[in-house]
């Protein structure tokens, strides 16, 4: 006589994590808190020269860091802007922040 073993699948669906995309642009070398799980630096296409924690964006380049799941991003983005062109100083940042 054979012994089975029954078991039982049991799916928990987690609550999805409420988030806000937060936009900002900046004309000028400044310091970027992330307090979050994912940012990007976009240096558009005919701005000036923009370097974000020491890589340097091409025209048009978007840098995109994100964390893994259930990591939080605490880091401080050093973002320089160098004015080759007088009023053309812009670099977008997007952030993806979590609703607490």
């Amino acid at each position: 006589m054979g012994y089975y073993i029954v078991s039982r699948l049991h799916i928990i669906q987690r609550n999805k994590m409420k988030t806000i995309t937060d936009c900002q642009t900046i004309g000028e070398s400044t310091m970027i808190t992330s307090d979050c799980i994912a940012i990007a630096f976009k240096r558009p296409t005919g701005s000036n020269p923009v370097n974000v924690i020491g890589y340097p964006l091409a025209e048009g380049e978007t840098l995109t860091i994100s964390q893994n799941v259930g990591d939080f991003d605490k880091t401080q983005y050093s973002v320089i802007i160098t004015e080759t062109t007088p009023g053309s100083s812009v670099c977008h940042v997007f952030r993806t922040i979590i609703l607490e």
